[in-house]
């Protein structure tokens, strides 16, 4: 499934360590503070718990916030766009095959 992740952090480094704990996952910024990105439910639950333990720190204050909204292809389908479009297959997480000898 697809995955928004929206968030406002207050903190420069606490917002970085969030930041990079995003890509860590496989997701792509699409804005400053949005990613995008395809994750499993599992991989999104452990990321959110990830993400937990890093806002569990004297930088949180209470305006903090991060939001995980899973999207499924039908719902991102129906999106409404105003300005540059963007093509989701692009954010699909990839097969991979390995060969070795």
């Amino acid at each position: 499934m697809f995955l928004w992740l929206v968030y406002d952090i207050t903190d420069n480094n606490l917002r970085n360590r969030v930041s990079e704990k995003c890509l860590d996952f496989g997701l792509s910024r699409f804005q400053k503070s949005v990613f995008f990105g395809e994750l499993d439910p599992e991989k999104m639950n452990g990321l959110a718990d990830e993400i937990e333990q890093l806002l569990d720190h004297e930088e949180r204050t209470e305006e903090d916030s991060v939001l995980l909204s899973p999207v499924c292809m039908a719902c991102l389908g129906k999106r409404l766009v105003i300005g540059k479009d963007f093509n989701p297959e692009t954010y699909a997480e990839k097969e991979c095959l390995f060969i070795a000898e």
